[in-house]
């Protein structure tokens, strides 16, 4: 599992800390690592690639825009 090393936005636009559960793009809870909801809409599995706020394909550990487009790293 990829863990963030910083605060997100997380899919409902709420700030998080690393390792804290979040709402994906759908506002399902989720624990980190687990299946997410992409900002696509597209229920992705922890370890596959996945789009983010600003549509950008990522890859598993790349830095993406969180829920606020601001870039986070991994």
């Amino acid at each position: 599992m990829y863990s963030l090393k910083e605060q997100f936005y997380d899919g409902q636009g709420i700030l998080r800390n690393p390792g804290e559960r979040y709402l994906d793009k759908e506002g399902i809870s989720r624990e980190p690592g687990e299946d997410f909801v992409d900002y696509l809409g597209i229920l992705r599995g922890a370890g596959e690639e996945f789009y983010d706020s600003q549509s950008i394909l990522r890859q598993p550990g790349e830095s993406f825009y969180d829920g606020a487009g601001n870039l986070r790293e991994r």
